[in-house]
C-alpha cells in the first residue's frame, strides 16, 4: 500500500482533527507513512515460526523434513530440532501462531511505535 507523504504542519491544515487525534498536539518530525507502515512489511519467517504453527509433533516433523530437504535448514540443525520437538513436543517453540496471529503483532508493533514517538509510556 503506497500511501502520500506530508509534511506535518501540511497534514494539520489538511485533517485539523485527525491529525490531532493521531499526533497528539505535539510536533513530530515523523511521517504519517511512518506511523501507518506495516513493521513487517520484510519479515521473512523462520523455521520457528513455522513450528509455531504446527497443531502436533506429527506436523512439526513434517515442516523441518520440507525445510531440510529444501535446503533452507541444515541436517543437524533439522536433528536438532527434531529431538526437541519428540522430547518437548511443539510447545517447546513458543505461543501457538493461530490464524490472524501475525496481523495482530503488527498491529502491536504499529501502536508501540506510536506511542514511543509521542513520548507515552507503552
Amino acid at each position: 500500500m503506497i500511501l502520500p507523504e506530508f509534511d506535518v504542519e501540511e497534514f494539520r491544515k489538511l485533517f485539523p482533527k485527525l491529525s490531532k487525534e493521531i499526533l497528539d498536539d505535539r510536533k513530530s518530525t515523523s511521517n504519517i507513512y511512518e506511523l501507518s507502515k506495516d513493521p513487517l512489511t520484510n519479515y521473512s519467517p523462520n523455521v520457528y515460526d513455522f513450528l509455531g504453527r504446527a497443531k502436533n509433533v506429527e506436523e512439526g516433523l513434517e515442516v523441518i523434513n520440507y525445510l531440510e530437504k529444501r535446503g533452507e535448514i541444515s541436517k543437524e540443525l533439522a536433528d536438532k530440532l527434531r529431538e526437541e520437538l519428540r522430547a518437548k513436543g511443539v510447545e517447546a517453540f513458543g505461543e501457538r501462531r493461530e490464524f490472524g496471529y501475525y496481523h495482530k503483532l503488527s498491529l502491536d508493533k504499529r501502536r508501540n511505535h506510536r506511542h514511543q514517538i509521542h513520548g507515552r509510556e507503552v
